[in-house]
């Protein structure tokens, strides 16, 4: 017998042709169940069916894919992480801009609170301070960092506070500052608020990160019992560029 679609021969028992289609063999039962006058396919009938190129009908099929409401939410969501990432970008490198008061904190030391940037950490930086100071808290960045210390008053100091007044005290001092020099530069002690101030050009190895060669803003404030000194740096090549920023946190400076 052979297929009634493409005329191949049959063999003994061979259900379906090579071309795929179902053979009704003599007395042989027809592949086909008739249900209501249409012939009804067996369940694999579509594995059956093969290409020119020997793909089987069944992986020809379209496979379930995405809807378009998924894929809305699928680009939303990937806009959002990106969105995300760009933000956190953003804030760290606007994070290391010292000049952005926005990123400046207050900070609560042992005997004193000041403002400055939140890129400056502390550190054990060592530096050379006379007996009778104490250092407080040394914050480092890189292009600018503080120094802070307390001197306290022997008792013949305190005595000359209480009888003279702060205010003979800080005018004795300014007289000493008037007739300093360091490395050759006279000292212009200045009055600024409750502060002595003096600005000077020094070098300080490890300092800061961009230079050895700093510019120095060096604050005193007197009180009945000690001194407080905030020393601020700045490469000196672009002292005109952090002076204002610097004096804002000097201004800060509270001793408790």
């Amino acid at each position: 017998m052979r297929c009634q679609f493409c005329g191949r021969e049959a063999q003994p028992g061979q259900v379906y042709c090579e071309c795929g289609h179902p053979i009704s063999l003599s007395g042989g039962s027809d592949p086909y169940a008739v249900s209501n006058g249409f012939p009804t396919p067996p369940s694999d009938y579509d594995k059956q069916w093969m290409t020119p190129d020997g793909r089987s009908l069944s992986s020809l099929q379209k496979k379930p894919g995405m809807g378009v409401g998924a894929k809305i939410v699928l680009i939303i969501i990937v806009l959002a992480i990106l969105g995300a990432g760009g933000f956190l970008a953003y804030k760290l490198i606007k994070g290391g801009d010292v000049l952005d008061e926005g990123n400046w904190k207050t900070i609560d030391g042992n005997g004193f609170s000041i403002t400055l940037p939140s890129a400056l950490k502390e550190s054990d930086n060592i530096i050379e301070l006379n007996k009778s100071a104490q250092k407080l808290g040394f914050y480092k960045g890189k292009s600018v960092a503080a120094h802070i210390t307390k001197t306290n008053f022997t008792s013949q100091e305190k005595q000359i506070v209480q009888q003279n007044g702060l205010d003979a005290v800080k005018q004795n001092i300014i007289a000493q500052a008037g007739r300093r020099k360091i490395n050759g530069q006279q000292l212009v002690p200045k009055e600024r608020g409750s502060l002595i101030v003096v600005e000077y050009s020094a070098q300080r190895k490890n300092y800061i990160e961009d230079t050895d060669k700093v510019w120095v803003i060096d604050g005193m404030l007197i009180t009945d019992s000690c001194i407080y000194e905030v020393e601020l740096y700045c490469p000196e090549s672009d002292k005109s560029k952090y002076t204002e920023a610097m004096y804002k946190w000097l201004d800060s400076f509270k001793g408790k």
